[in-house]
């Protein structure tokens, strides 16, 4: 790895340097840029890309991405190994790091400066993983036991044998055949040969009740608020409480709810569905899909052809942000793999190919996008860019300046204001003087 990582900076100072000193375009192989508030971009793709933002304390290094990346935030840093494999070293006050090869290796000292050390399947203790604060394991999933603040469990024979006990917390099955889960003054649940009989006794204040499920063929949950019957479950369901209303007649293919919840599913031709501030509609799943989200200060919306369109438009309900009510603040489209369009904060984007399908991952952009993209068209505050064939012709335009390249500088032209330059194999001519009129 460090014999890998010495050899692309090798290439990466070398192609640099002799992109700065012959003053050529060697995009999209070489890009340096220097911003005003000291953030700085350099590439030499795809062996090496490198972000530096003083300001934030934040810096990103890509090796051959996806291969390895290195990031770091004040005094942490962060390496990635492909899909498996990472590091993390965390505030440089306390001595808390891991190391840990997906899904074989795990090396670390937890937050507690604890060290620990596993080699699955064969043993050993993880901390924080899972969601869990301790994970101890010997020939997995033959024995191992794990534990979230007070709560421990123990498994023999994973999934099948399990208990499971903490303040107000008592679980344990032998699984498929019978369980229990009970958690004081809230609830007691059963299951026998699961998934066929589930039973509940909810014994807390709010809502008490209780009922059971015997799948296929009958099912019944009431409590103070709310009636629940199943027909042949889980395909008929019925469902009424003060505030809301539900139908499955027959689930998954048409769900009709009133109330809290709206619903409105035929699948697979139609759906739509509301709760709170989300609303999700389709038109012949899984190909069209429409989803809108409602923010303090504006409406998100986006549209799915999958897999080959996607768009978002983000339109303020009243006036923020420096944009008026019902004005877009953003809008992005694609059409896969064959272009996009991005605006936002007073720029504007266009681009063709692109291949990624996913929109603007950063690893993406830092390394490959250049690579394929064969047109692009910029916007910034009104000044106008395009960049065609991995900039074998460059023009920026304007209402005070026009630039132009062809062949990354056997020929070009500059006009600012009252000057005038030309460009000739690489090298530009004429001293700035003025425009006669």
């Amino acid at each position: 790895m460090k014999r890998l990582l010495s050899t692309l900076l090798l290439l990466s100072s070398l192609s640099a340097w002799a992109a700065e000193w012959a003053g050529i375009d060697f995009d999209p192989i070489f890009q340096k840029i220097s911003e005003t508030n000291d953030l700085e971009f350099l590439a030499v793709r795809p062996f090496y890309s490198k972000v530096e933002d003083p300001e934030h304390e934040r810096w990103v290094k890509d090796y051959l991405w996806p291969v390895y990346t290195r990031k770091g935030f004040k005094g942490e840093t962060y390496g990635r190994f492909l899909f498996f494999g990472w590091s993390h070293t965390f505030s440089p006050e306390t001595e808390r790091k891991r190391t840990w090869v997906l899904p074989f290796y795990f090396k670390g000292v937890s937050a507690e400066d604890d060290p620990y050390f596993a080699l699955f399947p064969f043993g050993g203790t993880i901390d924080e993983i899972f969601g869990r604060d301790k994970v101890m394991f010997i020939l997995f999933p033959l024995y191992a036991k794990s534990h979230i603040n007070d709560v421990h469990t123990t498994s023999i024979l994973w999934p099948i044998g399990s208990r499971t006990v903490g303040p107000r917390v008592h679980r344990a099955r032998v699984w498929p055949i019978y369980g229990t889960s009970t958690l004081e003054d809230e609830f007691n649940k059963k299951f026998v040969f699961w998934p066929f009989y589930h039973s509940v006794e909810y014994t807390n204040a709010r809502n008490p009740g209780g009922g059971f499920i015997l799948v296929p063929i009958y099912g019944r949950i009431i409590t103070e608020q709310a009636k629940n019957y199943w027909y042949i479950p889980p395909f008929g369901r019925y469902t009424v409480s003060a505030d809301q209303r539900i139908i499955h007649a027959p689930w998954p293919f048409v769900q009709l709810a009133d109330g809290v919840m709206y619903k409105r599913i035929f699948w697979p031709i139609y759906g739509k569905k509301k709760l709170g501030t989300l609303t999700r509609q389709f038109w012949l799943w899984p190909i069209f899909w429409k989803t809108q989200v409602e923010f303090p200060d504006h409406l998100q919306e986006r549209r799915f052809g999958v897999p080959f369109f996607y768009s978002q438009t983000d339109v303020m309900t009243k006036d923020a942000l420096g944009f008026e009510e019902g004005e877009a603040a953003s809008r992005y489209w694609k059409v896969w793999p064959l272009m996009s369009w991005d605006r936002r904060d007073g720029t504007s984007r266009f681009r063709t190919l692109d291949l990624w399908p996913m929109r603007n991952t950063p690893g993406i952009e830092r390394n490959w996008a250049p690579w394929w993209t064969l047109y692009r068209r910029m916007d910034v505050d009104g000044e106008v860019g395009h960049h065609l064939l991995w900039g074998l012709y460059r023009q920026t335009r304007s209402d005070e300046s026009l630039e132009w390249s062809l062949l990354k500088g056997v020929l070009g032209y500059k006009k600012e204001q009252n000057s005038r330059r030309y460009r000739f194999l690489f090298m530009w001519f004429g001293a700035d003087h003025e425009v006669q009129p």
